[in-house]
């Protein structure tokens, strides 16, 4: 009898690193759990439910994300990452002063091009205040990170002249993070709401003669 022979594995095709179909599957992963967390609700989901909107079993799933929080946590940092790149594109600084509060107007105007994530965002923001909540601590966060982004451009702004000795930048900071969130709110409740980049695009605007110079 001839001596059994195997298949050489298939070799990997050129420039595609080692780990790239795991890489590929873990961002399809998030993209889908962003969807079906956006329409469900995160308290209303099953990681079997995740699992077969990815189209594999809940085992496989559990090998990327070993719980639901964990993947929860993995789909909203993705999230802001995504909008960590649109203010500050890799290799580029963060925009000074005043421009990076125009940087936000252009995140904004992003986030109308991606209604799913939008509605991730308030879907959980939502559920998230419960302190008991798996993401609460996300929400906090990113909420503070946020703030702490705009009081540096502020000071910055003030650091150059141009903004007012009396500016009241705590006052500022919390209201265009409560703007973009509730433009958000609105834009995702009636299909007839117009552009809501431009309604926040407003009010940067108006912040800048009241209190820039």
């Amino acid at each position: 009898m001839a001596p059994e022979t195997t298949s050489p594995r298939p070799r990997r095709g050129p420039g595609r690193p080692r780990g790239a179909d795991s890489t590929a599957r873990r961002e399809d992963i998030l993209a889908t759990a962003a969807e079906v967390f956006s329409a469900e609700g995160y308290r209303a989901t099953s990681m079997s439910e995740v699992a077969r909107a990815c189209g594999m079993s809940q085992t496989g799933l559990t090998h990327y994300f070993p719980t639901k929080d964990v993947l929860l946590q993995a789909v909203l940092d993705r999230r802001d990452e995504i909008d960590t790149a649109q203010v500050r594109p890799p290799g580029a600084g963060r925009p000074r002063g005043w421009a990076f509060l125009d940087s936000l107007v252009d995140l904004v105007r992003h986030n109308q091009t991606q209604p799913g994530i939008v509605r991730l965002f308030t879907t959980v923001a939502a559920e998230a205040v419960d302190p008991g909540h798996p993401a609460n601590a996300w929400l906090r966060r990113h909420h503070r990170t946020t703030a702490e982004q705009l009081r540096a451009a502020l000071a910055e702004a003030a650091d150059d002249g141009r903004l007012a000795g009396d500016a009241p930048v705590e006052s500022i900071v919390r209201g265009v993070i409560a703007a973009m969130d509730g433009l958000q709110i609105q834009w995702l409740a009636d299909p007839g709401h117009p552009d809501m980049a431009e309604d926040f695009a407003v009010l940067v605007a108006a912040l800048r003669r009241s209190w820039g110079r």
